[in-house]
Parts: structure tokens; sequence; C-alpha cells
């Protein structure tokens, strides 16, 4: 009797756990499968996937696009060995970033500037942001009689999506800078302003074109004159994710005889690496 009973309580035992393991594995089932239960992750907008594949995406060569970096992310830039910029992703559509020129030489002026970019209007295809600046500089000369000057500046950006991914841009910036000085005398202000096209020829390589051009004059909103010319930019983009990396030359053409000895312009280059 007793291993009778022992048989009897071990089959027990199995058929408990068999049937409370297969009640658990249907019930687990019917949660996945229940349409009610599933989570869907929404997909990401155009905007999202043109950022996630291209470093250098908030600019073109040198203006900016309305385009930002994806949240939560960090990028440092570097032009020419001489301007070095961090931007952080707050959000999907707003960044924040930091630029310095530093003075490598002697004499060299230290300027920096801190800005917020963010888009207002983002739709498939057409993107729209707005971007507050506040600027610093320093003359190291001590024969300067207005040592620092004190920057503050606002820009709009539009940017048109020229495939459906957003890997392709078209885009027109404007941005307004008045500068102050220690000294007494009257605030000068400047507004850039021009357009770029990024275009994908590659999984990794994109054409750049731009112009770009100036006013600038005296006072808060005294009279401007247009700078006699316009600055063109052209090169590659060769990039990844992570990492991108723009190569050309930038052309000055006012118009006259003399545009400068560089026949295809000054070379240019930047690099830019993002941590996710």
């Amino acid at each position: 009797m007793p291993t009778t009973n022992k048989t009897v309580a071990l089959f027990t035992a199995f058929t408990a756990a068999t049937t409370l393991a297969a009640t658990s594995a249907a019930h687990a089932q019917t949660q996945v499968s229940d349409p009610e239960q599933v989570v869907q992750r929404a997909p990401e907008s155009p905007a999202a996937r043109g950022a996630a594949g291209d470093a250098n995406i908030d600019r073109g060569f040198l203006l900016p696009t309305a385009m930002t970096q994806p949240a939560g992310s960090i990028t440092y830039n570097n032009y020419e060995l001489l301007l070095h910029g961090i931007t952080y992703g707050i959000t999907d559509r707003v960044q924040a970033s930091v630029t310095v020129l530093s003075p490598i030489v002697k004499d060299m002026p230290f300027i920096g500037f801190a800005a917020v970019k963010g888009r207002i209007v983002s739709t498939p295809r057409f993107n729209l942001a707005l971007q507050g600046s506040l600027g610093y500089g320093h003359a190291f000369d001590l024969d300067s009689s207005g040592p620092n000057v004190y920057m503050v500046g606002a820009g709009a950006f539009a940017t048109y999506c020229l495939r459906e991914d957003c890997s392709s841009l078209a885009s027109a910036s404007a941005t307004y800078t008045l500068a102050m000085t220690d000294s007494a005398g009257q605030p000068a202000h400047t507004v850039i302003y021009g357009g770029s096209v990024v275009h994908r020829v590659g999984r990794h390589v994109k054409l750049l074109g731009e112009v770009a051009s100036a006013a600038g004059g005296v006072g808060v909103a005294g009279d401007s004159e247009n700078v006699d010319g316009v600055l063109v930019g052209y090169g590659v983009r060769f990039h990844t994710n992570d990492i991108a990396a723009d190569v050309g030359f930038m052309k000055p053409f006012t118009g006259g005889a003399d545009d400068g000895d560089f026949l295809m312009g000054l070379p240019f280059a930047s690099v830019s690496y993002r941590w996710e």
C-alpha cells in the first residue's frame, strides 16, 4: 500500500503541474494574440528617419536647416579645426547647441554662441523651425577700446523634403544678429540669408550646394546695406548614422573681375560624430 500511495501521489503531482503549465501557456498565448493587449509602436516620421541616417541633418554646408537631432543624442561638430560645437537633442523637435571659436594664436579673439532651435511646423514633407541665440566675443588685443562683444540673435528656417524619407532636402534660412560692445557706440546688426540643397546620390553619399549673402547696418533697426555679392559653397557629404564628413569649397562671387586667387574656392571641411 505505501508504494501504491506514493505512486498515486507522484502521478497526481505530475498531472497537476502539467495542467498548470499548459494553462499558463494558453493564457499567455491568449494575451499576446488579443489585439487589444498588443502595444503597437508608432511609425517613425520622415523627419525622424532622415535625422537618424545623417549626423549632419541639421545643416547644409554651413547654413542651418529646419531639421533637428534625435532626442537624447549628443553631436560633436568640428569646422576646419577652429570651430567646435556640441548639440544636444532635447526632444525630436528641439535641440540646444554651443559653438566656440578657440583662440589658437596670439591676439585671435574668442567667440562663443549658444542657441536653441525648435521645429514649430512638422509635416511629412515640410518643416519650419525658429531659433534664438546668445553670443559673446572677447578681443585679447590690449589696444582695443571695446574688448567685449555681446550678441543676441533670432532665425527662421524652412526645409522641404525632396524625398519621402527626408534624405534629400531643400532649405531656406534667415538669421538676424545684434552685436553690442563695451563702448558707448551704436550696436550693429547683420542679417545672413540664403538657401541650400542636400541631395542623396548613394546610401552614404550626398551632394551639397549652398548660396549665402548678408546685409548689415548700425542700430537695432537702422538702414541695412547688402553685401556686394554672394558666397557659394559646394561639396560632398559622406555619412552614416553616427558620423558625417563634409568636404568641398567656398567661393565668393562679387560680380567684379577679382573674386580671389582660388579658382574653385577655398577648401572647406567639417566632421561630426553623434552619440545616441
